[in-house]
């Protein structure tokens, strides 16, 4: 009794998301799609899928709640409207969920990328019982491969939702990390599972929401100070410097590595990962700014 939601705009890949959805080894008792924008979808035909509509850009994390309060299913499962799910994602998922309603499944992913080769995330699944803030923003390596809990990865039963809606995030600038945490707090004796194959594909444009292409880490700095303020000193530095870190280099920032390195050392202890991650990128911002004045230099050679 699964209920597939996914939140949309309307993107044109909403279509390849539906009918991943549809084409289940075990298929879902419906699929909501939620339009948070006024527009008429490309959607497959089916009696499975249902419409619901938001009075408009509420968000996608109020958009899934409004989803989760229409489903039918006593199971949740959640996916993007630009990414899909292999065919056995939600057959091998509910194969290893536990009794009762205190759990979330998740699954590696693999992450495709306009401008790198495709990754398979996490190299490490969580602990059932790892505390979400932990497994996410501890700094282990600057291998590629970081703790992920993707939304489109997610599946968990309805009762989950109730104890603690989606919206209670919304507007955060992390608010599936945040969500997940406030479910923690909410139910101590939840597990959080991660099937070991790669079951969903995350797709990540230049353009899209997740990387949109500015800098935002003041906003990430002041969410750390907030949210993590009962964590550890590793948990909080590593996640003010690396965090920080990889916002900066959206837009090549020596300000804001520098900022993110000062609030890691001001409110938390970076470990040597940490470290090691801000010096790598000082230096890809500063290769990278060379490679700029050197092609700017021959152009003006050439004139």
């Amino acid at each position: 009794m699964v209920s597939v939601v996914i939140p949309t705009i309307g993107r044109a890949t909403l279509r390849r998301a539906v009918e991943s959805a549809l084409n289940q080894t075990s298929p879902p008792l419906e699929v909501i799609v939620v339009l948070d924008r006024d527009c008429e979808p490309d959607l497959p035909e089916s009696h499975s899928i249902r419409v619901v509509r938001t009075p408009g850009a509420v968000g996608p994390s109020r958009a899934k709640q409004l989803g989760i309060e229409a489903a039918k299913g006593n199971v949740i499962a959640l996916l993007d409207d630009d990414d899909l799910w292999y065919p056995d994602k939600l057959e091998k998922q509910l194969a290893a969920a536990p009794a009762g309603d205190h759990w979330i499944m998740s699954c590696r992913s693999v992450f495709r990328a306009d401008w790198r080769k495709p990754v398979v995330c996490p190299r490490e699944l969580i602990h059932p019982e790892a505390r979400v803030p932990d497994y996410l923003f501890t700094f282990r390596s600057v291998r590629r491969g970081r703790p992920t809990l993707p939304v489109p990865s997610l599946v968990f039963p309805k009762e989950v939702a109730h104890r603690v809606p989606l919206s209670v995030s919304a507007g955060s600038v992390h608010d599936d990390p945040k969500w997940l945490m406030e479910v923690q707090r909410e139910m101590p004796d939840l597990k959080i599972i991660q099937v070991p194959d790669a079951l969903v594909e995350v797709h990540v444009g230049r353009g899209s929401l997740s990387r949109p292409g500015t800098d935002r880490s003041q906003e990430d700095i002041d969410w750390g100070v907030r949210e993590l303020v009962n964590e550890s000193a590793r948990v909080r530095g590593d996640y003010l410097l690396v965090i920080g870190v990889t916002s900066a280099l959206e837009v090549r920032s020596f300000r804001a590595v520098a900022r993110s390195m000062v609030a890691g050392i001001r409110w938390g202890r970076p470990g040597p990962w940490a470290w090691a991650y801000g010096c790598v990128a000082m230096a890809r911002i500063a290769l990278g700014q060379l490679r700029s004045q050197a092609a700017k230099l021959r152009g003006g050679v050439r004139q």
